[in-house]
């Protein structure tokens, strides 16, 4: 018997009244197979990890049924997760998807293949969704290599499986082809040309649902977007192109800031934000390059920026090794002129004495990681210090802030770049 349900969320004694499986706080047992916690919201079944979000209200335990479905599916069952309908239905996989790079083109090929073909193909500069008949079930989301595709959204429905292709930071673009049963996407990748002339982007960090650090009643998205607009405006008054990643409130994934930066072939790359500590007594600016973190303040800072990577591919513990998606060689050759771009800047504010010292500082930041030129990321000061906080929402403090950072931009174009 099937049950009309409301939301992704069931108790496990639902889930057991309709699939047979047994969940638990530590483990999922179906069909005598075991899939245990690895992870507070992760499994482990068959040498691989699956997410599985979970959650008490009360004595009740809940876990997300569209995520559990596809586990049960590779435990040898025929359950899978109506993301329309929002019910639980018994069927057959009939979909196959592979991705990969073609190493000798330097291209990245995805197939899916259905005998019962019916494919539609939604295209969009971000992302292209294909719809196409049969089931798939095998994963709810699907993580890429990061440079031509950041995840795979999986969206399983009665007749129909809705795969949404989230480009990663270097696709330059994409074509789509059908043969017989099968449908290809291949995503070519971004070739680096610098701009004539020197281009700066500028990314206010966070924005629209991710509101970034909060605290003393501000929000961390709306201070980085008022001073990015500062020092943009400076900086274009001095002769410069500068492109913001945003202008407004919105929300814009970490791999389309970087992809943005990327096409421009933008000189340097300048990530804006705000710090946060529990210790409300902590104040000061800090200016990172990427690197590994040293310290365990380096990391606690690479893990509250980190976060919004949840926004983009789903199911991620930022202290935790992201496998594909990270590793890139290509910033071992920017890290000195990085380093110097960062030194710049945080000398720049310095001489303008507005904030305490607290030094350049090297971390593992995603939204860098991507990103094929020099680039940094300023902490502007601690929201979560209330005196701070006041000062970073005051637009002529903001304007002070603004100065100074574009006043180091410029003294190390001049340096490193000879100028304008």
């Amino acid at each position: 018997m099937l049950l009309l349900l409301t939301s992704q969320w069931l108790t496990t004694s639902e889930i057991r009244k309709i699939t047979g499986a047994k969940v638990y706080e530590d483990r999922v047992l179906f069909n005598g197979r075991v899939a245990r916690y690895v992870y507070e919201d992760a499994v482990s079944y068959g040498g691989n990890t699956f997410p599985l979000q979970k959650r008490w209200r009360g004595k009740r335990l809940y876990v997300r049924a569209d995520q559990l479905a596809p586990i049960l599916v590779q435990m040898g069952g025929r359950w899978f997760w109506d993301s329309e309908r929002k019910r639980f239905f018994k069927g057959k996989p009939s979909i196959r998807f592979i991705m990969g790079k073609d190493r000798k083109r330097d291209l990245y090929v995805i197939t899916i293949t259905s005998r019962k073909g019916a494919f539609k193909v939604s295209r969009g500069e971000d992302s292209v969704v294909v719809s196409v008949r049969g089931l798939y079930g095998k994963f709810w989301k699907i993580v890429g290599d990061g440079d031509f595709v950041s995840f795979v959204r999986v969206e399983q429905r009665r007749k129909e499986t809705r795969f949404i292709i989230h480009l990663g930071a270097r696709a330059n673009g994409y074509e789509v082809s059908k043969s017989g049963d099968t449908l290809r996407v291949v995503i070519s990748k971004i070739v680096p040309r610098r701009a004539k002339r020197i281009t700066v982007v500028i990314d206010p960090g966070h924005g629209g649902r991710d509101a970034g650090a909060v605290g003393n009643g501000y929000k961390e998205k709306d201070i980085n977007l008022s001073v990015a607009l500062k020092v943009a405006k400076i900086l274009r008054a001095r002769g410069y192109r500068v492109l913001l990643t945003r202008k407004r409130d919105e929300y814009v994934s970490l791999y389309a800031r970087a992809r943005m930066a990327n096409r421009s072939g933008a000189h340097l790359f300048v990530s804006i934000h705000c710090n946060a500590s529990r210790d409300r007594k902590a104040s000061g600016m800090e200016t990172y390059f990427l690197s590994e973190s040293r310290t365990s303040q380096e990391r606690a800072v690479a893990i509250l920026e980190n976060s919004a990577i949840k926004y983009d591919i789903g199911y991620v513990k930022p202290d935790e090794p992201v496998g594909a998606i990270l590793g890139d060689l290509l910033q071992n050759l920017l890290l000195e002129q990085s380093y110097n771009l960062a030194l710049s800047i945080h000398r720049s504010a310095l001489r303008m004495a507005l904030t305490k010292d607290r030094g350049v500082r090297q971390a593992g930041f995603y939204v860098l990681k991507w990103v094929m030129m020099p680039s940094v990321l300023v902490e502007l000061g601690f929201i979560t210090n209330r005196r701070e906080a006041k000062k970073l929402a005051n637009p002529s403090y903001q304007r002070k802030l603004a100065r100074a950072i574009a006043s180091g931009i410029e003294e190390y174009i001049s340096k490193q770049q000879g100028g304008k």
